[in-house]
């Protein structure tokens, strides 16, 4: 359960509604616990003048339905995909659409209409999705179109966010055109509490398909395939609860096993078979402790002493001190309100963590792809920077230099929910400022071959790496 703390009410005004001393207090918020005021001044300035034309345009409105649409458009304007409101669910269409590599497609739809799953959509009212696509970049928190295609997905089935964008008609009825020429109607009143559904059909790869657990691996012959796909283990779940002084849930800490305890079982394995290629996918690896990461590099013979790290810095404040009361020294309360690096002010938490007792002396190889995001984009991002082993797949949904470290919060006058980031990571490379991570070989699985259970990126392991 997400403990989600309550915004500080910084400025009110009698005569404001609600939605507009929600506009006001945010921004102040940003502008007193959030990196980007000292990382990107100008930026900022752009937020708040954007903050106030929408202030005025909420001076006459009771009842805002859109209100976190409108914020999110506001939060774009931060380049912040960890800064984000959680948009409720309005009237929603009897359909889920998913985002792949490139292509919308129909992920389920009420059982009353045909069976179009797995179908991509070129139309949506007429408008071309290519078009829809970059007018998401306007309304979801992104670094780059990738990542606003990605969430903005999720809300392509809601009427309010379907009107922002401007693809509505009068009826309120969707037409959804295909790239086969096929094309479904959907009203807006149909389907509302429809239970059954026809749902896409994905066969998964008999190696590389998702696995639930957050890592595990599998020896064919001589490689290990190993799918890490949350960094998040034992000890940082317990870790994390120290450090927010948080009761430790037994049944979930015992639900989670020791990353370094399998890592030892992997490389006995992988020893006891003579493997001599690790294969390591992070495609579904959506984050998590970047400490994982660490732990990882440790295990393939990599010091985190000498490579080149990222440049990691705190936004300090009181607010950030009281949900995070433990993690900092006494030198923290000399630097209120300052960009500081995080290793000047923080505890050291980690004297105790557990490592692999053993090396992997073999090849390695990563995959990302573009669910690669927040502490596992770090991760890759450092692999990148310091040409440590080479990298195949597609460009992730994040920019590896980034603010992050998110807080749960939730907002004092209307009680929604979002996560603001207090961190900014600068990349070991800082002259590459580029908004998304790159391969090194760009290899990509095509929306047929995820639905038919093929992957391109292991038939090139298999014929280029092995």
């Amino acid at each position: 359960m997400i403990e989600f703390f309550p915004i500080p009410i910084l400025k009110k005004y009698s005569q404001c509604n609600q939605y507009q001393n929600e506009i006001r207090n945010l921004v102040s918020f940003i502008k007193e616990y959030h990196p980007l005021p000292l990382v990107e001044k100008e930026t900022f300035e752009l937020v708040e003048k954007e903050s106030e034309v929408i202030y005025h345009a909420l001076e006459h409105e009771d009842v805002v339905s859109d209100f976190p649409i409108r914020l999110n458009r506001l939060l774009t304007l931060l380049h912040d995909a960890h800064t984000f409101i959680m948009p409720k669910d309005r009237v929603v269409y009897p359909f889920v659409i998913r985002y792949y590599e490139g292509f919308f497609y129909v992920y389920s739809i009420a059982s009353s209409f045909p069976n179009c799953t797995g179908k991509i959509i070129k139309y949506i009212n007429g408008k071309s999705i290519d078009t829809i696509a970059k007018s998401l970049m306007e309304y979801i928190p992104s670094e780059n179109i990738i990542k606003a295609c990605i969430t903005g997905s999720y809300f392509l089935n809601q009427a309010d966010f379907l009107h922002v964008l401007g693809v509505t008609n009068i009826e309120g009825t969707v037409y959804l055109t295909f790239s086969d020429g096929d094309e479904v109607c959907i009203p807006l009143t149909n389907g509302q509490d429809t239970c059954s559904y026809h749902y896409v059909k994905m066969m998964p790869h008999p190696v590389t398909g998702k696995k639930e657990e957050p890592f595990s691996y599998k020896v064919i012959g001589k490689i290990c395939y190993m799918q890490f796909n949350s960094m998040i283990d034992r000890f940082t779940y317990q870790l994390g609860c120290r450090m927010t002084n948080t009761v430790i849930n037994d049944k979930i800490s015992r639900s989670l096993p020791l990353f370094a305890d399998f890592l030892d079982e992997m490389w006995h394995e992988i020893n006891m078979k003579q493997v001599s290629k690790l294969i390591v996918d992070m495609r579904y690896n959506g984050g998590g402790n970047s400490i994982l990461g660490n732990i990882l590099l440790d295990f393939l013979g990599i010091s985190m002493n000498n490579i080149n790290t990222f440049k990691s810095y705190f936004r300090t404040s009181d607010f950030l001190q009281k949900c995070y009361p433990s993690i900092f020294t006494e030198k923290y309360n000399k630097m209120k309100g300052m960009l500081v690096e995080q290793e000047e002010i923080v505890v050291n938490h980690f004297c105790d963590m557990p490592k692999a007792k053993k090396c992997f002396c073999g090849e390695t190889l990563f995959i990302q792809g573009q669910n690669t995001f927040s502490s596992a984009n770090f991760l890759l991002t450092l692999i990148k920077d310091n040409n440590l082993f080479p990298i195949i797949g597609t460009p992730t949904s994040q920019s590896p230099t980034c603010y992050g470290d998110v807080l749960p919060l939730q907002l004092p006058f209307t009680k929604n929910c979002l996560y603001i980031s207090h961190s900014y990571f600068l990349r070991p490379n800082e002259t590459n400022i580029e908004r998304s991570l790159y391969p090194d070989i760009n290899v990509c699985n095509s929306l047929e071959d995820r639905l038919s259970g093929e992957d391109a990126c292991w038939k090139w392991i298999l014929k280029h790496f092995c």
